[in-house]
């Protein structure tokens, strides 16, 4: 059953869209003046729109030739007397699915929260209390199917990470699905985070029980207390939970990140949250880079600024990605370097 309406796509799809729709416009032979000058008003609007406008002209040079050769093939494959139409057809197609790719590689949550029912762009979050009481935090490009039921009450995180404060209904039970996770609520404060098929489970307070599988009613169960967490990789069997900090571990519930000897990697996790677009790390040292601090949720560009200059890491910003490049020399910077709260 659904209650809650989806999230609009972020604002930097549509501008996107946009873009390639003007570019497509104006090689188009019937393109006039008028165009010409309601494309340049489009353009002066913000350097963001001339980014993504150069963003469709590289995407379309990366394409066309082989779109060219493709249609030339076809063209030269069928009898003379067929139908002109199929080459262009043909390129079109091979231009649209090379679009839709690249689409999907810059923002791989977009399927997954275009489907929810509840869903936060990167770079937001959203509080929603639901029809029983029970309060939701979802955090940055996540995505949550809510279902309520009178035999009972499921939540099912597609992607993201979701925290819970269960409201007690004896004749209700509560459940959250993450991919072959399954966390039954026995009365607590928690949260699920789900990336791909890995899924982490932490209680804040109470307890919950956490079980392999959707399905099976009799699957091995752990259950975990307060400041416990439980890792479930996609494949592997219930590992044992272990004991932290789960006030500090669930620091973005209340618009805080705090990182603690964190690897780049996971750092760039994190900022694939904050930012539109895709976080890549490079470099043969990048692995051995960590960082220690606290950021505010909602300001990527401190995290950036901390890993340039605390660091050493080279920052490139491209349209639709973020690069993170390790240094050259690695001895010219430490690898790892607190850096004081923001």
């Amino acid at each position: 059953m659904r209650r809650c309406s989806k999230v609009a796509l972020p604002s930097q799809e549509t501008l996107d869209d946009e873009a390639m729709a003007w570019f497509l416009r104006l090689r188009d032979p019937s393109a006039n003046e008028a165009d010409r000058r309601a494309f340049e008003a489009w353009l002066a609007r913000s350097e963001r729109h001339a980014e993504a406008y150069a963003e469709a002209e590289r995407l379309w040079q990366a394409v066309e030739a082989p779109a060219r050769l493709l249609a030339e093939r076809e063209a030269s494959a069928r009898p003379a007397s067929s139908h002109q139409s199929w080459p262009w057809a043909a390129a079109a197609c091979l231009l649209l699915t090379l679009l839709l790719g690249f689409g999907a590689w810059r923002d791989p949550g977009l399927f997954d929260r275009w489907m929810a029912d509840l869903a936060t762009a990167p770079g937001h979050s959203q509080q929603v209390t639901l029809e029983d009481g029970t309060r939701l935090f979802l955090d940055a490009d996540s995505a949550v199917d809510i279902e309520m039921t009178d035999g009972g009450r499921q939540l099912t995180l597609r992607r993201g990470r979701l925290w819970v404060d269960v409201t007690h209904e004896p004749t209700r039970s509560f459940s959250v699905l993450a991919g072959e996770a399954r966390t039954q609520v026995l009365g607590t404060r928690f949260a699920v985070e789900r990336r791909a098929g890995d899924v982490r489970v932490t209680v804040e307070e109470g307890r919950v029980a956490v079980s392999h599988g959707q399905g099976a009613e009799n699957a091995e169960q752990v259950v975990l207390g307060a400041n416990q967490t439980i890792e479930l990789h996609a494949g592997s069997a219930l590992g044992m939970p272990s004991e932290i900090d789960a006030w500090g571990r669930l620091a973005w519930t209340r618009g805080q990140l705090l990182f603690d000897q964190t690897a780049l990697g996971e750092v760039a996790v994190q900022l694939e949250r904050m930012l539109p677009g895709r976080v890549v790390v490079s470099g043969d040292e990048a692995g051995a880079y960590r960082l220690s601090g606290s950021f505010p949720a909602n300001d990527p560009d401190a995290i950036l600024d901390a890993l340039e200059t605390s660091l050493g890491i080279t920052v490139r910003r491209l349209p639709g990605v973020t690069w993170l490049a390790s240094p050259t020399h690695p001895s010219n910077h430490p690898s790892h370097q607190e850096v004081p709260s923001l």
